[in-house]
């Protein structure tokens, strides 16, 4: 049997069906329109991009 999924596990699997849903919704949307000719808005879903640290110059000690 499988083991129960903790609510972190869920809450994940439910957003990626979810991001699944949106995106078969406006393929479908863009199939109409190309059928009846007509433009459509395409959704913009910003993607989450993990930024690296960036390493901050040292400012130079002045010489003496």
């Amino acid at each position: 049997m499988a083991r129960p999924k903790t609510p972190k596990q869920l809450e994940i699997s439910i957003n990626s069906l979810k991001k699944q849903v949106l995106k078969l919704e406006a393929q479908r949307k863009r199939a109409m329109a190309t059928i009846k000719k007509k433009v459509v808005k395409r959704k913009v879903v910003k993607k989450i991009v993990k930024r690296k640290p960036v390493k901050r110059k040292v400012a130079s000690k002045k010489k003496r």
